[in-house]
């Protein structure tokens, strides 16, 4: 049993992370309930952006500059939201201390161990954070790697809460009830699966990606265009009853028009392009090419 409360480790832990920035949200108890964070920040620790691969901090997302339909739908539709940048945005949990291995936990985790629970309702509501800010920003749980009241105390005056917590992106629990792990960072494992996660960071990923061989490095740009847009099309047909896929049979219509009137018929490629660029607007998606 963990001897101190969420509150407890969430102070420090904040505090740790940011380091003194002074641009920091934290939403109030009834409006966390719906968007289920905890607090957003400019989070400049070294430490956790290196955790997922990154050299620098994110450059971060202005919540205002979002519709958020789906949170005000029944909440506050003239709530006001920062309008700065923030590119963390964490929900602190409470852990459970198990001393004794679970069967379907080894090898990944053989011995003590922490856990802590998924609320359903709150993934929910990060997860479609995650995916509106795309990009932008991290959307992540923390929990401590420790349970005892003295250890809070000694990693609260050494500075040292933030590496020893465990920090799970949203995404890593889609599906999962719990998340368990034996120390800081990344690694640990989901349930219902007991899908376990090591993961090499963001930038290793890439670079293996490009130096694969294969169609995309073989073709031309317009061919992997054409590509991408028919591989596009198969997605949306797949889910031709929502709204989206509604939006971009639409848009398609307007913009084999602006084809037709700016006379675009002879520059291949062109049409291909602005139907990608249109389903990254409608799925909220941030197209990046390496």
């Amino acid at each position: 049993m963990t001897e101190f409360e969420e509150s407890e480790f969430r102070g420090p832990l904040f505090n740790q992370l940011e380091r003194g920035s002074h641009l920091l949200w934290e939403p109030g108890q009834v409006f966390e309930k719906t968007i289920g964070v905890d607090r957003a920040s400019l989070c400049v620790h070294d430490y956790l952006w290196k955790l997922y691969g990154f050299s620098a901090p994110l450059g971060g997302s202005v919540l205002r500059s979002h519709h958020f339909h789906y949170i005000w739908t029944n909440t506050k539709p003239k709530k006001v939201l920062p309008d700065f940048n923030l590119n963390l945005f964490i929900q602190a949990k409470r852990s459970e201390y198990s001393s004794r291995s679970k069967v379907k936990l080894s090898p990944q985790i053989n011995g003590a161990h922490w856990y802590f629970e998924v609320t359903p309702h709150q993934q929910v509501s990060l997860e479609l954070l995650e995916k509106e800010l795309a990009a932008d920003a991290l959307v992540v749980y923390a929990a401590p790697v420790f349970h005892e009241q003295q250890q809070l105390y000694n990693h609260t005056s050494n500075q040292t809460i933030v590496s020893n917590s465990t920090f799970p992106k949203v995404s890593m629990l889609t599906g999962h009830s719990k998340w368990y792990y034996n120390k800081g960072g990344l690694t640990g494992v989901a349930n219902p699966d007991f899908e376990d996660f090591d993961e090499v960071n963001l930038l290793s990923q890439i670079e293996t990606l490009r130096n694969q061989t294969g169609d995309y490095r073989l073709n031309s740009r317009v061919q992997n265009l054409q590509k991408l847009s028919q591989a596009i099309r198969n997605v949306v047909e797949k889910q031709s009853n929502s709204f989206q896929a509604t939006r971009f049979a639409y848009e398609r219509e307007l913009i084999d028009d602006m084809i037709l009137d700016y006379e675009l018929n002879n520059y291949v490629g062109v049409k291909d392009y602005m139907q990608i660029e249109l389903f990254n607007y409608l799925w909220k998606l941030n197209w990046l090419t390496f």
